[in-house]
């Protein structure tokens, strides 16, 4: 039996892989411990985990002044500030909490937003360190590290702009991670990129084949992680009561919207927009409030709830309208249902890409997001090869079952390996 911790920052999205991993190292008998933001873990703890508090409560940041507003308006100078003020937000914290966790760990699993941290402190006790990453974010001729950039660039581009954009991260966090090393007691500086952590990819093959073949046994795909019918039971999720399904299965199946942590600078404008399109469309709505509380009247064409089951929902679904995280995105692919990404940042724009590449969704920006945009992109998606290709294509996805038995192989195979080395040494 080996003892693991899965060390993990963000919102549901990121923290929900981490729960499903846990779950499945637990069953086989392992010691599992997630670290995860303080308004998470009641989540961790519901899935029947042990949860500890890991970082800054990534809600309240969510909806704080810098995110909702600094990060997105003013000029270069303000956003520059913007971004330096959540590239250090709860540092201290997180190496505090790491420091309590860690003791005694033989693997530590990790995010891409918590490296920094978890590499160093692995190092100084000899556990293996396994990243868990949800979209690619390592230097690749395929894909630009600037989500939002225009597709199709050459592969030396691509490159070129993964160079650049790893140098000005290591300028900006070296001087902080060589401190922590030296904290810890650990020899050498940190190098500008790591080329040989073993960094799982919980997402699809599917979506991004030309990654596949591109990089090397350090990078096994795994299919995207998501929550089995047991884990959605134990924590609560909302399959829809009596009314809603009534509601959903007596008339035209509805266009499902949830934007699900995502800031939303003028929820009242978004609600507008969905709103109008859809009456010009003919459309019934289902709307999730998610963290930033869109909150329209119910009508007799609108339904209006809190997180629901998309396992259980969105196959009830037109077509979903969504953030383009990569759990939600998940979801709708396997539902076989369309796609409209309104994406707000991060790697949420490479979904959307994903899917106006095959054909199964199309892709705007959430902000400045108007009726008139909203409608001409779901009136594409909603036409009948759409949906017949969305379908198609959610039969070539691994399924969540073979997804999490992969990753908990490859997370045990490599664990041993490393204790194995380190009682030879």
């Amino acid at each position: 039996m080996s003892r693991f911790l899965l060390a993990f920052n963000g919102t549901r999205g990121d923290i929900q892989p981490a729960v499903v991993i846990g779950a499945e190292l637990a069953r086989r008998g392992h010691e599992v411990i997630v670290g995860a933001p303080p308004n998470l873990c009641e989540f961790v703890t519901a899935a029947g985990l042990s949860a500890a508090s890991f970082g800054y409560d990534t809600h309240a940041h969510m909806n704080s002044e810098v995110v909702r507003t600094k990060m997105r308006t003013g000029g270069p100078r303000q956003r520059w500030r913007a971004f330096t003020e959540i590239r250090d937000l709860g540092w201290s914290q997180a190496v505090s909490d790491m420091a309590a966790l860690g003791a005694g760990a033989d693997a530590i699993l990790t995010g891409f937003v918590t490296e920094q941290i978890a590499a160093p402190f692995a190092e100084s006790i000899g556990a293996k360190l396994i990243s868990v990453h949800h979209a690619p974010i390592r230097p690749n001729s395929a894909v630009s590290p600037v989500p939002a950039a225009v597709s199709g660039l050459p592969g030396a581009v691509n490159h070129a702009s993964w160079w650049l954009t790893d140098t000005a991260m290591w300028l900006l966090t070296r001087e902080r991670q060589n401190t922590l090393r030296r904290e810890l007691g650990l020899d050498g500086a940190v190098t500008r990129s790591p080329r040989e952590r073993f960094e799982i990819q919980a997402y699809d093959p599917a979506l991004c084949p030309e990654l596949v073949a591109e990089w090397s046994g350090n990078r096994p795909f795994v299919g995207f992680l998501g929550l089995s019918g047991e884990q959605r039971r134990r924590i609560g999720v909302d399959t829809g009561d009596a009314a809603l399904l009534h509601w959903i299965r007596t008339g035209t199946a509805p266009v499902y919207f949830g934007f699900g942590s995502m800031p939303v600078p003028d929820p009242g404008a978004v609600v507008g927009a969905i709103m109008a399109a859809c009456e010009r469309l003919g459309a019934r709505a289902l709307i999730s409030t998610g963290w930033a509380g869109l909150a329209p009247s119910d009508s007799e064409d609108v339904r209006v709830v809190g997180a629901l089951d998309h396992e259980q929902i969105l196959p009830l679904c037109r077509a979903a309208v969504h953030h383009g995280g990569a759990g939600t995105t998940a979801a709708a692919l396997r539902a076989g249902v369309p796609s409209v990404v309104c994406w707000v940042g991060s790697d949420q724009p490479y979904w959307g890409a994903r899917c106006v590449r095959y054909g199964i969704g199309a892709s705007v920006r959430l902000k400045g997001l108007t009726a008139e945009t909203l409608a001409a992109a779901l009136a594409a998606v909603l036409a009948p090869d759409y949906a017949r290709r969305a379908e198609q294509f959610a039969g070539q996805l691994i399924t969540p079952e073979q997804a999490v038995r992969r990753c908990a192989d490859l997370v045990e195979e490599r664990t041993e390996a490393n204790l194995g080395y380190r009682a030879r040494r």
